[in-house]
């Protein structure tokens, strides 16, 4: 019988052929292994691995006009594994302890400069520019220890109206879990 499961860490199998696996490695046949209690505990591991999963990238499918401090929701979703990005509201919500990362491009439409700030539950942790009168492109990649609820969303720091240009490509918010704590 083949069996694949991943498996992260370090996991000693009690099996008679002392089989051990490092780091994520896939694991075809488990020989003469006969106890249960080691496939059950390798069965657990593999469907804890993918409960924890988080991952989104989300990017704006148009040219863009937000007002003052207006939160920029990122409406063409790619990836959204766990459902923790809502691109009605533009929030991702952690929803475990643990450590992400966090990205955020920057396309500002030629008419305007704007400034983007990366926000945590209202407070403003980096700040992207764009000027104007050309088309410069910003990024952060931020590494956050998140609590369970935390939220992070992209806002705009000016108290005037803002412009992103795009067709789909360049102004984009993700973020995934690195690690669960």
């Amino acid at each position: 019988m083949v069996v694949f499961w991943f498996l992260l860490g370090v996991l000693f199998l009690g099996c008679s052929d002392g089989v051990y696996v490092h780091t994520v490695q896939t694991i075809h046949d488990f020989g003469q292994c006969k106890d249960k209690d080691t496939v059950q505990t390798i069965h657990n591991l593999g469907q804890a691995g993918k409960d924890q999963a988080v991952a989104f990238t989300a990017l704006l499918s148009k040219v863009t006009t937000f007002g003052s401090k207006g939160v920029v929701k990122y409406d063409k979703v790619l990836t959204n594994v766990g459902g923790a990005y809502r691109p009605s509201t533009g929030v991702f919500a952690a929803p475990y302890k643990g450590i992400y990362t966090i990205s955020c491009s920057l396309m500002s439409n030629p008419v305007n400069a704007v400034h983007l700030n990366i926000m945590k539950n209202g407070k403003a942790l980096s700040t992207l520019y764009s000027a104007s009168g050309t088309y410069p492109l910003a990024a952060q990649t931020l590494q956050l220890l998140l609590e369970k609820g935390d939220k992070i969303w992209i806002q705009n720091e000016n108290t005037q109206t803002a412009k992103l240009h795009d067709h789909g490509a360049y102004n984009v918010f993700s973020g995934a879990l690195i690690t669960r704590m």
